[in-house]
């Protein structure tokens, strides 16, 4: 009886989702990650912000996670053999890691930039009507969830003795690339239809924008928390039993 219940409970998916509300309970960290993430699907439900805005938004969170990593390769303790390989040789002594990242990272951070004010600006509320107090409002919220995971994880639990700082150098590209390309495609997915010749106009969707944008905002959370519990050690095991 017992083992039938698990395998209903496997195929349901709900095991799954109780060992992701148990990581949460044991990482709070991660509680506060879904809570700010929440942020722009209430935007998109209630204050009719559009997939440009959302777009906006995930670009602060580049210049929050690169000001955390930083902070983390400097105050970084751990010997490990990890280094970072560039044109002028491999990279390991703290203040030359440090230095590569911020030009580095810099140059990433400004020509996405580039590409979100040319590209998503022109199309998002917040530059059209000026709505500066949401982008404030979810950057300081970005600053206080990193700043929280930092104090908590980092500092907290040690971590910083565990990893060297080459170890944080390729950390948030990943994470932004992944992040953003789930993003862009509900911004550009009436341009793809259009271009397929399934949609009459670039603006048309077989289905609604809003809920588009929600169902990718919720895989991006998803994909945020997986992320932000692997990395601190609380990997799921997705597997029966």
């Amino acid at each position: 009886m017992i083992e039938l219940l698990k395998r209903l409970l496997t195929i349901l998916g709900i095991n799954y989702a109780i060992r992701f509300g148990l990581s949460m309970l044991r990482l709070p960290s991660g509680l506060v990650l879904v809570l700010v993430n929440l942020i722009p699907l209430f935007g998109t439900l209630f204050l009719g912000w559009n997939a440009y805005d959302i777009i906006f938004l995930y670009w602060f969170e580049n210049i929050v996670v690169g000001f955390y990593t930083v902070l983390k390769m400097g105050h970084a303790r751990g010997d490990t053999a990890t280094s970072v390989n560039t044109n002028l040789g491999q990279l390991k002594a703290k203040p030359a890691v440090i230095r590569f990242f911020v030009i580095h990272y810099g140059m990433f951070t400004f020509v996405h930039g580039v590409f979100v004010v040319f590209v998503v600006a022109s199309k998002s509320n917040f530059l059209i009507n000026r709505e500066y107090l949401a982008l404030g409002v979810f950057f300081i919220a970005l600053l206080l969830s990193h700043g929280f995971s930092f104090w908590s994880n980092y500092l907290g639990r040690k971590e910083y003795l565990q990893k060297s700082p080459a170890d944080y150098f390729f950390k948030p590209y990943g994470r932004i690339i992944l992040i953003h390309l789930v993003i862009l495609i509900p911004g550009f997915a009436g341009d793809i239809l259009y271009q397929l010749g399934f949609a009459a106009e670039a603006t048309e969707f077989p289905v609604s924008a809003t809920a588009l944008i929600v169902v990718f905002v919720l895989l991006k959370i998803v994909i945020d928390l997986g992320m932000h519990l692997s990395s601190h050690g609380l990997l799921l095991k997705l597997r029966p039993g």
